[in-house]
């Protein structure tokens, strides 16, 4: 069975901004992939995804960060990731050192700074 992953997404000042909720698993990555491709236009200066209320992160979790920055350096546009200080989320992508590709923010605002 396939468990679709729920994104939000809003806008703030041109920029998305992509909410995946629950888990980013192997049953739901390549929904949640075509979902966060989605959401970008060319004409965008990035992508925030906000990682606030994502549970649980697994290596496909993480190799879909990784995929999803290089895709978008390409592009050249840049990803930010709003993970709170007290996610287990942000656990998982310091030991894996996510945080070397892709800046790791606290807060959506601080993300945002990021694009101005």
């Amino acid at each position: 069975m396939t468990v679709t992953a729920m994104v939000k997404v809003i806008e703030r000042g041109g920029v998305p901004i992509a909410a995946p909720e629950g888990e980013i698993d192997l049953a739901n990555v390549a929904d949640c992939r075509a979902q966060l491709i989605a959401v970008v236009p060319n004409t965008a200066p990035g992508l925030v995804v906000d990682l606030s209320q994502t549970t649980y992160l697994d290596s496909r979790g993480v190799h879909l960060i990784l995929e999803l920055a290089e895709r978008l350096r390409t592009s050249q546009q840049q990803l930010a990731l709003v993970v709170p200080e007290r996610s287990v989320i942000r656990r998982v992508l310091l030991l894996t050192q996510v945080d070397q590709t892709v800046p790791l923010h606290r807060t959506l605002d601080d993300a945002l700074q990021q694009f101005r």
